[in-house]
């Protein structure tokens, strides 16, 4: 009776974990894949000085949790079409990993969430994603402004608001001043 009783528990553990598993919607080279499409596409790593780790915290307002960037620029005959990169941010206990891509201006082309670990419900639809079409870094790029809540998402909306907001920084104070 024990024995059934331990079995028929570990087949309720193992069917309820499901909601555990991560939602990946793109792995990064498809990401990087449906961004760039055919474009020669290259890594590059930008260490950040103290000097320029306390610049990006002040002009996104945001905590920069690492002084090591990578990023992604794609290229065609003509040159440097766009920037791609990549973040993970904690939403409320778990992660959402996304992609900002950049146009040499400094503004947004697009973003995508490539997994994210919360509940669906707090998920961001790409129709709010999409607000940050041809956006730069300014005081109104926060939430309530010029990028509005996510009623049952505002942690999510908030999350990645900040990493985008920081992504601009970083492009503008170290990457853009060298194109």
């Amino acid at each position: 009776m024990n024995l059934l009783f331990i079995l028929i528990a570990v087949i309720v553990v193992w069917l309820g974990c499901g909601w555990l598993e991560a939602k990946v919607y793109l792995s990064q080279p498809q990401a990087l894949q449906t961004a760039f499409q055919s474009n020669a596409v290259e890594r590059k790593t930008l260490f950040l000085t103290p000097g320029q780790v306390q610049q990006v915290e002040t002009l996104s307002r945001t905590k920069v949790d690492s002084s090591i960037v990578s990023y992604y620029v794609s290229r065609d005959a003509k040159g440097i079409t766009e920037f791609a990169f990549f973040d993970k941010r904690t939403v409320r206990t778990m992660p959402v990993t996304y992609m900002a891509v950049l146009n040499p201006s400094g503004t947004i082309d697009r973003v995508d969430i490539l997994s994210f670990e919360e509940p669906d419900d707090y998920l961001p639809p790409a129709r709010w994603l999409a607000l940050y079409k041809n956006r730069s870094l300014n005081n109104d790029l926060v939430i309530g402004r010029d990028i509005p809540h996510i009623t049952g998402a505002s942690l999510s909306s908030q999350a990645m608001n900040d990493g985008i907001r920081q992504i601009l920084a970083i492009y503008q104070l170290c990457i853009k001043t060298t194109i």
